[in-house]
């Protein structure tokens, strides 16, 4: 029964850390969008967008996974 309980545990903050990834990235692409608005400049939010993606990338290839 705990076997159980600690695979549910596990699969759901896999399904939490899932959920924030997208949230975070979501939050970039409509800050970018935003931020080109009010800036005047679409070069500004492009490279805004182009940074959260590269970071987010960054932070994807270099942690390391549970097992």
């Amino acid at each position: 029964m705990k076997q159980a309980n600690s695979t549910r545990a596990s699969q759901r903050a896999a399904g939490v850390r899932t959920a924030l990834v997208l949230a975070v990235v979501a939050l970039a692409s409509f800050g970018s969008i935003i931020l080109a608005q009010y800036s005047g400049s679409p070069k500004v939010g492009l490279g805004m967008f182009g940074l959260a993606f590269v970071g987010f990338l960054l932070v994807a290839m270099t942690r390391r996974p549970r097992r």
